[in-house]
């Protein structure tokens, strides 16, 4: 067993090097105070032996000026000419000598200036002998110089200041001798000290060891004990387990593992890969095995979606898993847990799910489809009643009802529809650069009516400079359109609706206000949940489903924005706000264009081919059409509509696609068969709308798909066009 050192040792052996280490700073400390003070003691005898030395020299000029005045021989001059050569640079000596201490220092400066008087009076003396033998005469007033006392007193000074400055410097050799022998008697007590607490911290680091010893000895023994109980543990739950070594080797099967993978005690020591082998169920692609990426990451990971295990029998199973690393003591990966199961139920009701909703779809679809087919002759004649030229408000009040509350189911069906299809992610934005300015122009155009219905009065504000954003026209006047609705829908009779559009720095700002029922407190944060209404009471008169607010949300964040309300509370009105990614470069808003296809112009008489199975669909849509003055022919099944399109030619032809015989979709690629079909227009009328119908008619030949109710104006532009 490898020894691993408690965490009482190391904290001994801690101790131990600390006072080691504290041992020897103290001593080295102490080494240097000694060198220090032997350095400062050596420094102040140099001091005295320089004083002695300038002192000396002054003397030896005393007596070879002296010696020379009483003798006049020329050789006894030799000690005072040295001394003159010699003093100057003794005296800067030790003037550098005691650069640390001030006081001494000016004691210095001022035996170099008295040292300097007496050499100047010696040289005068010198000068009145005169140094040539010959002359002589000056001799006997030189002497009188000597005998004056004016040289004796300057030295006699010079001496008071040389004895004061020996005084300080033997106190300060006293002084820093005292410091030499504390520190020296504190070095060796300092040591001896250390040695004993280093004595004693081995014998206690000693005694730990072997503490430590008996400690992973019997912790030994519970590690033991608590691996046998992890391995029953890991055979014993529900999952399947799968244990691998740092070299990716098996070292453990659970039972579940065993039954899943096919391998019993034989894995042992297998390679992992070999043992837990996987593949993407849908691409059969080998998938990276989980023990690997485990021992490479050190962390944990799982398989993605879609993964089987092929058995040691080839049989397969859809699993999920997770691996994780098993660490030792110190952090390092010494191998992985698998742990893995068969969710084979799992995928079934996801199955089932997913059939669900494709079921759903499918229903949601058929019912457009159901409710859109019965809507289209009813708007048709609706449509034709305005048409006939009678003079009778009532027929025309009764269209205007027939149109408007057509709109409404259209409107409903639309945004079921679209709701389902946002929330399954099926909803493609067709993007471009869309003018704020046009977006508003049409939601506007397709609320008015609705709000002049009820007498109130829509008020619309577009600044110039709106903006453009990145988008689908489409959508955005579906989500501004339905703001509109809502707001007209939740405001009385002859009340205002306000909307507003404008652009910030970054973003461009639709604002829709209202002076209707408002919103309650506790249901503001969720009027944009699906199928949340503001008015839930019985005697409610506003309708809907509780969806359109929904879309406006799911379609403006589908865009990059966000969408806020705001209301007072119940009686005060609400306000809807849309915020919407601006682009930096605004583009010109194609108004004519927009205009021009709201006009529906009218053309020239065409000839019409009008195809469905459903009689009041056809001969509403027919006598609309001729009621206009086109040429129209009609057919109720597939063969009948090739037959009828060979014999009237016609230039355009309405084509449902739920036909006896021949579907729409049959009869559209037979007719583009034709030399003759190769140049018609071809407009599928359809109850179905969805994004997958409309990508099935282009395919088809198809040049334009209009759902039902077909609106007569777009009838009529597209004639025109």
């Amino acid at each position: 067993m490898r020894f691993i050192p408690s965490r009482g040792s190391a904290v001994a052996v801690a101790l131990l090097v600390v006072a080691l280490v504290i041992d020897a700073g103290l001593a080295l400390h102490n080494i240097r105070e000694v060198a220090v003070s032997l350095q400062w003691v050596s420094h102040t005898n140099e001091v005295l032996a320089r004083l002695e030395t300038v002192l000396s020299t002054l003397k030896d000029a005393e007596t070879g000026q002296r010696g020379y005045l009483l003798t006049g021989e020329v050789s006894y001059l030799e000690p005072y000419r040295e001394a003159v050569d010699r003093l100057p640079g003794q005296t800067i000596a030790l003037r550098q000598l005691t650069l640390d201490n001030p006081a001494q220092t000016a004691r210095v400066l001022r035996v170099d200036e008295l040292a300097t008087q007496r050499m100047a009076i010696l040289k005068r003396g010198l000068d009145l002998a005169g140094l040539d033998p010959d002359r002589g005469r000056g001799l006997s007033s030189a002497r009188q110089t000597v005998l004056s006392g004016e040289g004796k007193e300057v030295m006699d000074r010079i001496r008071s200041e040389v004895d004061e400055m020996e005084r300080v410097e033997r106190e300060l050799l006293e002084e820093r001798g005292a410091i030499a022998r504390g520190a020296a008697r504190t070095a060796v007590v300092t040591t001896v000290v250390a040695l004993v607490i280093g004595l004693a911290l081995v014998a206690l680091v000693v005694w730990l060891f072997a503490r430590n010893l008996a400690i992973r000895q019997r912790a030994s023994e519970v590690l033991h004990a608590e691996r046998e109980r992890f391995r029953t543990t890991l055979t014993s739950i529900g999952d399947a387990v799968m244990v691998a070594d740092a070299q990716g080797r098996v070292t453990l099967l659970n039972p579940v593992a065993e039954a899943l993978t096919g391998w019993d005690a034989d894995a042992l020591g297998q390679p992992v890969e070999a043992v837990f082998r996987i593949l993407n169920e849908a691409t059969r692609e080998p998938v990276e095995n989980p023990v690997g990426k485990v021992l490479r990451e050190g962390a944990v990971v799982g398989l993605g979606n879609h993964t089987v295990l092929i058995g040691r029998d080839g049989r397969e199973r859809p699993i999920d898993d997770s691996g994780a690393p098993i660490r030792d003591g110190r952090g390092r990966v010494v191998g992985v847990v698998l742990v893995f199961r068969d969710i084979t139920e799992r995928r079934a009701v996801e199955r089932r799910l997913h059939e669900n909703d494709r079921r759903k779809d499918e229903f949601l679809a058929m019912l457009a489809h159901e409710l859109r087919n019965p809507l289209a002759p009813i708007r048709n004649a609706a449509y034709t009643l305005t048409l006939l030229g009678q003079p009778d408000e009532r027929l025309r009040w009764v269209s205007g009802v027939i149109e408007r509350q057509v709109g409404l189911i259209t409107r409903l069906v639309d945004d079921l529809l679209d709701v389902s299809r946002i929330t399954s992610g099926k909803i493609t934005l067709q993007r471009e650069r869309v003018p704020v300015a046009a977006v508003i122009a049409q939601a506007v155009e397709t609320a008015r009516p609705a709000a002049e219905s009820r007498h109130e009065n829509l008020a619309v504000e577009v600044a110039a400079d709106a903006g453009v954003v990145d988008g689908d026209s489409a959508r955005l006047v579906q989500a501004v359109g339905n703001l509109l609705d809502n707001a007209i829908k939740y405001s009385e009779d002859g009340g205002q609706v306000r909307l507003t559009a404008r652009a910030d720095a970054q973003e461009v700002v639709i604002v829709v206000r209202d002076e209707g029922v408002g919103i309650d407190a506790e249901l503001l944060p969720h009027v944009f949940d699906l199928f949340i209404q503001a008015d839930r009471s019985l005697e409610r008169r506003q309708g809907g489903l509780g969806i359109g607010l929904t879309l406006v949300r799911r379609l403006v964040e589908m865009h990059g924005g966000r969408v806020e309300v705001a209301s007072g509370g119940a009686g005060r009105g609400s306000e809807f706000t849309i915020r919407l990614p601006r682009l930096a470069v605004d583009a010109p808003a194609p108004a004519a264009a927009r205009a021009a296809a709201r006009e529906a112009p009218s053309g020239p008489a065409r000839r019409v081919l009008v195809v469905d199975d459903q009689p009041d669909s056809t001969d509403s849509l027919a006598l609309l059409l001729r009621l206009h003055g086109h040429e129209v022919s009609t057919a109720a099944d597939g063969p009948g509509a090739v037959d009828e399109f060979l014999r009237s030619k016609p230039e355009v032809v309405f084509l449902d696609l739920g036909l006896p015989g021949m579907s729409g979709y049959d009869v559209a690629r037979r007719l583009r068969a034709m030399p003759e079909g190769r140049d018609v227009r071809l407009v599928a009328v359809t109850g179905y709308g969805t994004e997958a119908d409309r990508e099935r008619t282009r395919a088809a030949g198809f040049d334009l798909h209009l759902a039902k109710p077909v609106d007569p104006h777009a009838v009529e532009a597209l004639l025109a066009s």
